[in-house]
């Protein structure tokens, strides 16, 4: 059986193949090297087209593999989150979305302006989310009011608050 240019656009995330940039995601020992496609990742965000439009003055080029490409260093974003905006961009898959990681990845999507993920991040119910304060405290850093609201309502008392 034939695969389908999806499968295919897949296999490229999966696998890491003919990758031209590498993102160095995370801080501390939560770092990790994310293999991807900067011609996919510009047709997604306009953000991405102006960081490889002028590569010699917004990346550090390294070895990151057998061959030379692009090292972008993004110690603010989860890894995991940043995988899964990828998983977005690449196959429209957000299998992966949860209480516990819609607010970083919500962070991601806002800070590379991945728009079509701002909804399904904000379809989360509040009440999944791992940590209602950090939720509040991105609905305020991204002017979203009635999320704010939301995150403002009482809980049942069976939820945590996400003080751990």
């Amino acid at each position: 059986m034939s695969k389908s240019a999806t499968d295919w656009i897949k296999l490229l995330l999966s696998t890491g193949e003919y990758a031209d940039v590498h993102f160095l995601v995370g801080d501390g020992d939560e770092k990790e090297l994310v293999p991807a496609h900067k011609l996919i990742l510009k047709k997604a965000s306009d953000v991405f087209e102006a960081m490889f439009r002028f590569d010699s003055q917004n990346v550090k080029v390294e070895n990151a593999s057998a061959n030379c490409c692009s090292v972008v260093e993004m110690p603010d974003v989860e890894p995991a989150a940043f995988k899964l905006m990828l998983s977005f961009i690449y196959a429209d898959d957000l299998s992966g979305l949860n209480g516990d990681n819609a607010m970083a990845v919500l962070y991601a999507a806002k800070k590379y302006n991945i728009p079509g993920l701002f909804g399904p991040c904000l379809d989360v119910p509040v009440f999944e989310l791992s940590n209602i304060f950090m939720a509040y405290a991105h609905a305020c850093l991204f002017d979203l009011e009635d999320f704010a609201n939301d995150c403002l309502q009482p809980r049942p008392s069976s939820l945590t608050l996400g003080l751990n």
